[in-house]
């Protein structure tokens, strides 16, 4: 199969950095949320008074 091997080469080659590259996109994703969660709630809080 080709798109198995074009994985697999892709996995030799970017290997150690996959692993690093993935924590970061979690991250960014994760703080995204919790700011949009904050700014949300600050919103929410700023109406009520």
């Amino acid at each position: 199969m080709v798109g198995v091997s074009g994985i697999e080469t892709l996995v030799r080659t970017f290997g150690p950095f996959l692993i690093p590259a993935t924590l970061f996109v979690l991250g960014a994703i994760g703080y995204l949320f919790l700011w949009l969660l904050t700014r949300y709630r600050r919103e929410t809080y700023a109406a009520d008074e």
